[in-house]
């Protein structure tokens, strides 16, 4: 039995489409502001999905190469909001 060897080649994150539960504030436009601000993030585009009391339902498209998903992350919780569900991931390998 011959063993194939899988080459290890480096991958980026390229597009994310996640689902973000923020506050009122800050503004729709400020926090895209602040997201694009992310290592390889390129492109954000930010939808309204739902007006609660306290609360903005989003859905958040991040397109770039090699974003950050840490730093996007930690950006989206300082911003005092939260990643219901990560529902769309494209990975390209560079390689």
């Amino acid at each position: 039995m011959v063993e194939e060897r899988v080459r290890e080649k480096p991958s980026l994150i390229s597009r994310l489409v996640l689902d973000i539960l923020k506050p009122h504030l800050p503004s729709l436009v400020d926090f895209s502001m602040e997201v694009s601000r992310v290592q390889g993030v390129k492109r954000v585009n930010a939808v309204l999905v739902e007006v609660d009391a306290e609360t903005d339902s989003i859905k958040l498209t991040v397109e770039g190469k090699g974003i950050d998903y840490g730093e996007l992350e930690s950006v989206v919780k300082r911003l005092g909001a939260a990643i219901h569900s990560v529902d769309e991931v494209v990975v390209e390998s560079t390689g």
